[in-house]
C-alpha cells in the first residue's frame, strides 16, 4: 500500500527564499539589460517592490547581490549541461554537446552576467573565487569525457587539455557574427575534439 503522508519531492520554497529568489531575478534582469552601472541596489528594491532597508534583510550590499547572481547562473548554466550531456552516448556527442551550449548560453544573457564575473574576479577576491569555483565545476564535466576519449593519460595531462577547450570556448561567442553562428560554433566544437582527443 502506497504511503499517503510522503512528500513531494520537489523542492518547496519558503516565502522568504521565493523572495530572495524573486530578487535575483529582477537583479540578473537588471544587470542584462542595462549593464553593471544601472547595478544599484536603491533601483533594484525600487523594481522589486520593497524599500531598500527589506532588500538588504536578504543581501546586505551590492557585492552579496551580485555574487547571488552570478552564482545562481552558474547553477542554472550546469543543470541545462548536465542534463544535455547525459542525452548524448558517446564521448564525441557530449564534447560537442558541452561546447555547443556553453557557446550559445555565452552568446546570450548569461554571457553579459559570466563578463561581469570576469571582470571583477580581477580584483575582488569573492568574485575570484566564484569564478573558479564555476571553471573548476566546468572542468570536473569535460575531464570524463576527456578520459573517454583519450584513455590512459595524466590526471594533468586531461586538466590542461579541460583548460585549454574552456579557454577556446570563452572566446567563441566574442567571435561570432549573426551570419555564420552555427558554422562557427561547429567549428569549434570540431577543434575543442581534435585536443580532447591529443591529436595534433
Amino acid at each position: 500500500m502506497a504511503n499517503t503522508n510522503t512528500v513531494d519531492h520537489e523542492k518547496i520554497l519558503t516565502k522568504g527564499e521565493k523572495r530572495r529568489a524573486e530578487i535575483i531575478q529582477i537583479s540578473r534582469n537588471t544587470l542584462v539589460d542595462e549593464g553593471y552601472e544601472a547595478f544599484i541596489l536603491r533601483e533594484i528594491a525600487k523594481r522589486s517592490g520593497m524599500k531598500l532597508g527589506n532588500l538588504q534583510y536578504y543581501f546586505p550590499n551590492k557585492e552579496s547581490l551580485l555574487a547571488a547572481v552570478i552564482t545562481t547562473e552558474g547553477e542554472r548554466d550546469r543543470e541545462i549541461l548536465a542534463t544535455m550531456i547525459e542525452a548524448e552516448t558517446t564521448p564525441e556527442a557530449q564534447l560537442s554537446c558541452f561546447c555547443q551550449t556553453i557557446i550559445k548560453r555565452w552568446s546570450g544573457s548569461s554571457g553579459r552576467v559570466f563578463t561581469t564575473m570576469m571582470f571583477l574576479s580581477q580584483e575582488n577576491p569573492v568574485f575570484n573565487a566564484i569564478y573558479k569555483d564555476l571553471y573548476d565545476h566546468f572542468y570536473s564535466a569535460l575531464i570524463p569525457i576527456l578520459i573517454r576519449l583519450d584513455p590512459d593519460q595524466k590526471k594533468s595531462t586531461y586538466r590542461q587539455r579541460a583548460m585549454l577547450i574552456t579557454a577556446l570556448i570563452d572566446g567563441a561567442p566574442i567571435q561570432l557574427s549573426e551570419k555564420d553562428n552555427d558554422d562557427f560554433i561547429k567549428l569549434v566544437a570540431a577543434e575543442a575534439l581534435r585536443m580532447g582527443a591529443g591529436r595534433s
